[in-house]
């Protein structure tokens, strides 16, 4: 059988060639144990793997054996989805989210079936939508309204009511025949829709909406949302975007701009020792500068129509350059769309049109256009020139940084974080240190990051001092003098050479203003992506080499499972006053959260024998 990258990149390929190609042959690739491993390797490092499903399977013990009995399953249509458990995860605001905890072969199966829908869909979809895709993310959202939207002037800000759990199944399967002619592959997708959930390991029905938690879902959110992408860029630009190239001049400017033409061929026409020569030239200076502070188009042509999108997931903004007016009708265009065509509601309490001098909210950013009434400003080389209107600007949200300092703060002040004292000491900077960089990295675009950084980092890193200081039983001056590394909180732990020594150290490189984002929007989005599998990983070269990392045994007839841990540190703390097996110890040494074993010694293992 073929491997699965070349399988996924020759669909991938067809969808490029051909946008009106419909797929078939699709199911007979879940007989193909390539898929499997390619998806075990993909998605095996995920903590959740070791969550027991409601069938009480987890990650652990995957090997060739289990695949094979799925592909035999799957061979005689008979694989069945196991009902999806449900757990409450806490919300911010108090309430509570249902997580859908899904069997883990379900996992395997989804992701193979999700590689086979990006293949076909991830050419077909919209530029401007970037949620849960491949090189696209909320920056690269954010990045297109900065390049694209110069001068809008409306703001919709779209929020559809509970669009994961209204997502219609019929309307999605019929979506996914338009492309897909596999009728067995289809009757998968549509098991797993119909899988139902488990709360409090009850089994209940699910009549609507993606399985929460699955692998698939976010996929099947956008086949499904493209609906909409379609209806906005084919449909609703074309419908009211005007032809015009550009707004007509504003007619002060027109008119000054006029005088100032004639004004210079008087002042051209006199004699350079002429004494009214100096009297025009004034004159020309006094209105170069009133038109220096005039609009050159006219903001109020209506003759001059432009409708923007950009969508991340479920979230999207419409912006317009036209009338109030005007974009009241999209919106009401768009609602009655998702109401008539996908059954989804476009809340109208929630559904805001916005001016765009006026802060928007989206992706955790506010955005606003950038409309100075002076319209000179002075440069750092100290030339007076046109100040840059009608660009958006993206800055951190007033109320952002208080809301992430919360946990470190109590009456204004830096507090010590209690749950963190019983850590090491590396581990307690690693915490601190990723958190600092992670709030800089999702804010790095913003034109007010180092202020609003700087502000968090004062509090983040006094909460640190205040946290190694009461771990250690030290004043904060202490725990700042003994932990410094270069200038900042951090550690040095030596190691025996050869090795290096560790160093763990707070974040200390500053909050420059990055515009660039990583893989952005560029020609090779649309390019085959070839790293879907590409390559075997360690762990699945490991399995497929049939040797047992114990005993040493590579009998070919026999079965070898990968025994799988959570944590490593929670090997080592079971086993911190007493010898450990040898089995432990070859992790431990290996640093690895996995290990290849025949079926008796994974056995032995479970059974305390090995």
């Amino acid at each position: 059988m073929q491997n699965a990258e070349t399988i996924l990149d020759i669909i991938e390929k067809k969808s490029i060639s051909d946008k009106q190609y419909k797929f078939d042959r699709l199911y007979r690739n879940l007989f193909n144990p390539d898929f499997y491993l390619g998806a075990y390797g993909k998605i095996y490092a995920k903590e959740g793997n070791m969550t027991k499903g409601t069938d009480n399977e987890t990650i652990d013990g995957f090997g060739m054996k289990k695949v094979n009995e799925v592909i035999e399953l799957m061979k005689n249509e008979q694989y069945h989805f196991k009902p999806v458990r449900r757990v409450n995860i806490p919300k911010k605001d108090g309430s509570k989210r249902p997580l859908g905890i899904p069997s883990f072969y379900d996992k395997v199966v989804q992701e193979i079936s999700r590689s086979i829908l990006e293949a076909i869909y991830e050419p077909r979809f919209s530029k401007s939508s970037h949620g849960f895709r491949p090189k696209r993310s909320c920056h690269t959202a954010l990045k297109q309204i900065k390049r694209e939207w110069t001068g809008v002037k409306w703001v919709i800000e779209g929020d559809i009511k509970g669009f994961f759990d209204n997502i219609d199944h019929d309307i999605l399967l019929g979506i996914l025949n338009e492309q897909i002619h596999d009728g067995r592959f289809l009757e998968l997708i549509k098991r797993m829709l119909k899988a139902g959930f488990m709360e409090d390991w009850v089994f209940h029905k699910t009549y609507s909406g993606t399985p929460q938690g699955g692998i698939i879902s976010p996929i099947l959110a956008n086949i499904y949302l493209n609906k909409l992408d379609e209806f906005v860029e084919q449909v609703l630009i074309p419908k009211y975007e005007t032809n015009k190239k550009k707004r007509k001049m504003n007619s002060i400017y027109n008119k000054v701009n006029r005088q100032m033409v004639e004004l210079k061929k008087e002042i051209n026409a006199l004699d350079i020792l002429d004494k009214s020569r100096e009297q025009l030239i004034q004159q020309y200076k006094a209105l170069n500068l009133e038109r220096r502070n005039l609009k050159v188009s006219d903001e109020m042509d209506e003759e001059f129509i432009r409708v923007k999108y950009v969508r991340y997931a479920d979230d999207f903004v419409i912006g317009v350059i036209g009338s109030k007016e005007l974009t009241e009708q999209i919106k009401n265009e768009v609602a009655e769309f998702l109401q008539d065509k996908l059954k989804l509601t476009l809340s109208s309490e929630k559904t805001l049109i916005t001016n765009f001098k006026d802060p928007v909210k989206f992706l955790g950013y506010e955005m606003y256009i950038q409309d100075s009434n002076t319209y000179l400003v002075k440069r750092k080389n100290g030339r007076i020139s046109r100040a840059v209107n009608g660009i958006p600007r993206l800055m951190v949200p007033k109320e952002a940084i208080p809301k992430k300092l919360e946990k470190f703060m109590k009456d204004g002040k830096a507090v010590h974080r209690k749950e963190l004292t019983n850590l090491d000491i590396a581990e307690i900077i690693s915490i601190y240190a990723a958190e600092v960089r992670g709030l800089y990295n999702y804010y790095r675009m913003a034109d007010n990051v180092a202020n609003q950084m700087n502000k968090f980092k004062h509090y983040h890193r006094t909460s640190l001092a205040k946290t190694l200081a009461v771990k250690m039983r030290m004043s904060v001056a202490q725990a700042r003098q003994k932990y410094e590394v270069d200038g900042t909180i951090g550690i040095i732990i030596k190691r025996e050479p050869p090795k290096r020594d560790l160093i763990y150290k707070y974040y200390n490189d500053g909050f420059s203003k990055n515009d660039y984002v990583e893989n952005s929007n560029h020609q090779d989005d649309f390019l085959p992506n070839t790293s879907k599998y590409s390559g075997r990983n360690g762990i699945v070269k490991r399995l497929l080499a049939e040797k047992c990392e114990i005993c040493g045994t590579d009998d070919k007839n026999k079965n070898y499972e990968v025994h799988h841990i959570r944590k490593l540190k929670e090997l080592q703390k079971k086993y911190k006053d007493k010898k450990p097996p040898y089995w432990v110890e070859m992790m431990v040494a290996r640093n690895r959260k996995t290990l290849v074993l025949c079926e008796k010694c994974h056995d032995k293992l479970h059974r305390n024998k090995l």
